[in-house]
């Protein structure tokens, strides 16, 4: 068995070199927070499939995501890792240390990397995949806040030195995907955050010039996690794959959290509602958008909710599902399995 010493000294000259090559850097640092979630999962989470009963129910408003054919569906839970909070215990922090040290070795390598050199869908997985492993360290960091307003604080206040400059979630958010809608929250949450926009206008503006994306790119709210309940499945996102990656990821979130009840509503997660803002999609034509990308059983039920017959107007079918902020993360257990720098 390989010595400690050699063993730290071999995993710190293979980071030295993930600088070069910025979007495999990201995609490490998304496995390795995952498994220090793995290690500091407290009792109380658990793998999906020991908790199953309350979220198999189509007419819940907290479905997992799953797999378009009910075929799937089993295999996918078994898949799943859920994590509903994490445990402060010395036992577990012992247990995490060496991820979170190799974590530490993976963020100092933020700083040597040429982001800007990157083409264009190696940028949005590499921003990605930044985003969320940033969120993911800085409630281990900050702790997890118990109020809508110190989460908001959070996203501004967690930052990494990304190629000698400062990046904060919410510079990710605003200066590089360049979303003009606030993340969902509380009326009091978007005024505060139209606040700190203003106030932070000149290093936006800084940001914005050195890392922003030429286009414009609405589909990376399925991508972004926030640790959320009502948020997406957290992945790795590839250079050579994100578009489909992306792609994978919204259909199974929209096949699981779409709902049709029987007095003709179509429900729709507030996730939904964002993306349809930043993709300038009016209702009309965003139940349409809905239908063509959920299975045919589902398709069907949201097409009979807006049959020409009826002459009911998108925005007297469609109601929003109430997103729940309360803390969870699901992602793979391929995601954790054999890392590399193991």
């Amino acid at each position: 068995m390989m010595p400690n010493m050699e063993k730290t000294s071999m995993l710190r000259t293979l980071k030295d070199h993930l600088c070069q090559c910025p979007c495999k850097l990201s995609e490490e640092m998304v496995r390795c927070m995952a498994a220090v979630y793995c290690w500091l999962r407290s009792s109380a989470s658990a793998n999906i499939e020991q908790n199953r009963s309350p979220l198999l129910s189509r007419s819940s408003t907290n479905v997992l995501p799953r797999r378009g054919f009910s075929d799937d569906r089993d295999c996918s839970y078994k898949s799943m890792v859920e994590i509903s909070s994490i445990s402060t215990d010395k036992t577990n922090f012992s247990r995490a240390s060496y991820a979170i040290n190799n974590y530490r070795l993976l963020v100092e390598q933020l700083e040597r990397v040429n982001v800007i050199q990157m083409e264009t869908n190696a940028k949005i997985a590499f921003w990605i995949n930044t985003y969320n492993s940033l969120i993911m360290h800085a409630y281990l960091a900050y702790g997890i806040p118990h109020s809508s307003l110190r989460k908001l604080a959070l996203f501004d206040k967690a930052a990494y030195n990304i190629g000698g400059h400062i990046v904060s979630a919410n510079a990710i958010e605003q200066s590089i995907f360049c979303f003009h809608t606030p993340r969902i929250g509380r009326w009091y949450e978007i005024i505060l955050l139209t606040a700190m926009r203003k106030r932070s206008g000149e290093e936006k503006q800084l940001i914005s010039s050195k890392f922003s994306l030429q286009n414009s790119v609405p589909f990376v709210c399925f991508a972004l996690c926030t640790g959320a309940f009502s948020d997406p499945v957290l992945r790795v996102y590839t250079a050579s794959n994100v578009k489909d990656e992306v792609e994978l990821g919204k259909r199974e979130f929209l096949q699981a959290n779409v709902i049709v009840k029987k007095s003709k509503k179509v429900f729709l997660p507030k996730v939904l509602e964002r993306f349809a803002k930043e993709a300038s999609i009016d209702l009309d034509d965003l139940i349409n958008w809905v239908a063509e990308n959920v299975d045919k059983k589902l398709c069907d039920s949201i097409q009979n909710c807006v049959d020409r017959k009826t002459r009911r107007k998108a925005s007297q079918v469609i109601e929003w599902l109430p997103y729940d902020s309360k803390f969870r993360y699901v992602f793979s257990k391929d995601l954790v399995e054999k890392p590399w720098w193991v």
